[in-house]
């Protein structure tokens, strides 16, 4: 093993000056305000990597001792760093997939602390299960978080996911505040946290838009902002939805979702993000999202999409083929919710926590109360109808597309027909007939792909007897073509 992020652990200078003077403002001049457990996150291969950080009131040297779980101590691996810092970052690196693990940290300055973590599988039909756990944030109920929190606890998932509100960067009213309401997430999530990887994407509280936010300095993800994440069969798809920031978002998330669709070892893509497009009460959708990113979710046929933000549960049905979640139970004050509204098919106002159980293309849905009680329940199973390949196809080069009509309306079609266009169908390239593959009903055609498009090449498929098209709900699929520079 090696040391890592040495160089992040020296950044803080004058830091703990400032925590005690505002603690001394807001009477905690007794507390060391700082010092936080230890957190699991995957920064690198879920599979065979984990990174655990923590911070403490004083720098000292660290080290880190694990083992698989149930073997004994003897067969323990450990990694040190030999310079003292107050913010210590290991990354663990070689372990076997599909694993659990114990460790014990420890510094020299008299701290310790064990938890344990789970590693993802590299058989992607292995079944898991994960818990989506939202918006504990600034208004913070201590008492219904520190419940959720033990009911993940008790869950006992194999990790867990975020769409964020942590704490309260963004809206914390001075200083201290802000410090006092990211010790307030640490506190409530501490045996969680020492249970589970702890996966989350940014919410409005958690300031993002602040590149001197702590959001930025005390979570060690891949990226602060946007990343992806793949856990057995499942791309998650992390994205930042700071308001302002929704349009900048549309072509980076353009392209992880065609690479994610268009991966044949992908059967489930899943964006995650703090606003949501789709909320129906107290606290409405957000409109730059339905505008910029909902049409992308459609087109390349992603889902579930897990947001927050709302203070409720929301599970939709089906919305131009996509279906939206909105879990925003973990402990700030709940909104009010429609349930009555024709595009849910169940919502309620509780704090919760959502469990999902994976196994192939089949999910299953639990939602849960903090005392583990399900008040609802959901399966989905993955279908797409379209693979492109290569993902990114070339100028000049030979590209193959896939289309796979069950449950569409050729589904019965004798002959199927692929319309090909380039970039918003601008101009029409071609009608290509399709070949059906007699053992899995999928229709293909290979093509050389034409100089003309400038982005990407536009197409869905008809019936040529019939004239009868499936257009994805008139959004059409893209390939984005290969960049040359």
């Amino acid at each position: 093993m090696e040391k890592v992020n040495a160089g992040k652990r020296r950044k803080i200078i004058c830091f703990g000056w400032a925590c005690l003077l505002g603690a001394l403002a807001t009477g905690w001049a007794a507390e060391r305000t700082w010092e936080l457990p230890v957190m699991a996150t995957w920064t690198e291969d879920p599979r065979t990597t984990v990174t655990l950080a923590w911070e403490r009131h004083e720098a000292a040297v660290a080290r880190v001792t694990y083992r698989e779980l149930g073997a004994p101590e003897d067969a323990a691996w450990v990694v040190s760093d030999a310079t003292p810092a107050r913010r210590h970052v290991f990354t663990l690196r070689d372990l076997r997939p599909a694993t659990r693990y114990a460790y014990t940290v420890s510094s020299a300055d008299g701290y310790e602390a064990s938890g344990r973590f789970w590693t993802a599988p590299a058989d992607r039909v292995q079944p898991f299960t994960f818990v989506l756990h939202n918006d504990l944030q600034g208004g913070i109920h201590v008492d219904a978080a520190k419940a959720v929190s033990a009911g993940v606890v008790a869950a006992n998932p194999d990790f867990v996911v975020s769409t964020g509100d942590l704490a309260d960067s963004r809206f914390g009213y001075d200083y201290a505040a802000v410090i006092h309401s990211w010790n307030l997430f640490f506190e409530c999530l501490r045996e969680e946290l020492a249970a589970f990887v702890f996966q989350p994407a940014s919410g409005n509280h958690d300031e993002p838009e602040n590149p001197d936010s702590f959001w930025h300095r005390l979570l060690e993800l891949p990226d602060a902002h946007d990343y992806t994440l793949d856990v057995g069969p499942i791309r998650f798809v992390m994205v930042d939805s700071t308001e302002d920031e929704i349009p900048s978002r549309v072509a980076w998330l353009t392209r992880e979702l065609q690479r994610a669709a268009y991966d044949a070892d992908v059967t489930w893509v899943i964006p995650m993000f703090h606003r949501p497009p789709f909320s129906e009460g107290e606290r409405e959708g957000e409109a730059g999202i339905r505008e910029w990113w909902v049409p992308l979710f459609t087109r390349y046929e992603a889902g579930p999409v897990f947001s927050g933000h709302a203070h409720t549960y929301q599970r939709t049905v089906p919305l131009d083929g996509v279906y939206y979640l909105v879990s925003g139970g973990g402990g700030g004050w709940p909104y009010a919710v429609n349930p009555h509204h024709p595009s849910m098919a169940f919502a309620t106002s509780a704090y919760h926590f959502v469990q999902f159980h994976v196994a192939g293309d089949v999910m299953r849905l639990e939602a849960k109360t903090a005392d583990g009680a399900v008040f609802d329940r959901a399966e989905y199973r993955a279908h797409r109808h379209v693979r492109v390949k290569p993902a990114f196809p070339a100028r000049g080069e030979s590209c193959t597309i896939e289309y796979q009509p069950a449950g569409g309306p050729l589904a019965e079609a004798k002959q199927v027909t692929l319309h090909l266009g380039r970039d918003e169908f601008h101009h029409l390239l071609d009608d290509l007939p399709m070949t059906r593959d007699e053992a899995s009903g999928v229709w293909r055609v290979t093509f050389t792909v034409p100089d003309s498009p400038k982005w990407n090449l536009a197409f869905c498929f008809f019936d040529p007897r019939t004239r009868v098209w499936h257009n994805n709900y008139t959004r059409n699929w893209h390939a984005l073509l290969q960049r040359e520079w």
